[in-house]
């Protein structure tokens, strides 16, 4: 057991598989990959920051009930919404600690919307991944809904276009005046846990119970890039919105879906 615990840890669907999502995440939103090991080998602070949140991002995926998890975990989501809230959380530090009134506010903005876009998220993923009953109308059809609510949540979660950070601060945003090393390994970080939220969302999707292994690893990885490729086309095409408009606007769409999604598949539960 302890073997294949560090083998979920460590290759899939751990570390191994977070950062192929960062990569592909990357690749696919046409930025190119620092090269030469620029990416993660450095030893400041700030790329020890960077290495931290991708050891949350791996910790998180293990703890979801991937296709063929070498170590499943009872209510593992449990442990996967903590610690990809945490990796999250832990590339903000280095703006909410600058001192730059610039880079705290856009911090802050990114912050405020973030978490609220990522409380959508697990609200209608926790009663997916923990649903136990058959299937029936209701709970195809509530799995649509949580599938519609987390992505149309998922922008805010990862503060993405519209949802994203202060256009004053530049292509680099809220690592702007970091070092060139540090700042690729926080942003690539960055990436790796947007990659992990689009998989947590079409994992939530899913009716697993119809659906071979395969097939359910290759929608969440192909949903994943077709998401992906969907937010790059739309990047710039969409105005930015304030921190009341942007909040408002997820808990009327995205919001009003999660509650419908919650009581749907409440009612396959009981039925």
């Amino acid at each position: 057991m302890l073997i294949a615990g560090l083998i979920a840890l460590i290759i899939y669907p751990g570390g191994v598989l977070a950062i192929g999502l960062g990569i592909g995440y990357r690749l696919l939103t046409t930025r190119q990959l620092p090269a030469n090991g620029s990416l993660l080998l450095t030893t400041e602070w700030l790329g020890w920051l960077a290495l931290a949140t991708l050891g949350l991002v791996a910790g998180g995926l293990a703890s979801l009930p991937w296709p063929w998890h070498p170590a499943p975990l009872p209510y593992g989501w449990l442990g996967a919404w903590v610690l990809l809230e945490a990796a999250a959380w832990l590339p903000l530090w280095p703006a909410l600690s600058s001192g730059a009134p610039h880079l705290v506010r856009a911090a802050v903005r990114e912050a405020q919307i973030g978490v609220a876009g990522r409380a959508i998220v697990w609200s209608v993923a926790a009663i997916s991944l923990s649903s136990t009953g058959g299937l029936n109308g209701w709970t195809l059809s509530g799995h649509l809904l949580v599938w519609l609510a987390g992505l149309l949540s998922l922008p805010a979660a990862i503060n993405w276009g519209p949802f994203g950070p202060e256009p004053s601060l530049g292509p680099k945003g809220i690592t702007a005046g970091l070092p060139a090393r540090p700042a690729a390994a926080l942003t690539f970080a960055r990436d790796t846990v947007a990659a992990a939220l689009m998989t947590v969302v079409w994992m939530a999707g899913l009716p697993r119970e119809l659906l071979p292994p395969w097939a359910e690893l290759l929608i969440i990885i192909g949903g994943s890039a077709i998401t992906t490729l969907t937010l790059q086309w739309l990047q710039g095409r969409l105005p930015r919105l304030s921190v009341p408009a942007a909040l408002r606007t997820l808990l009327i769409w995205a919001g009003s879906l999660a509650v419908l999604a919650v009581a749907v598949l409440g009612l396959g539960q009981s039925a």
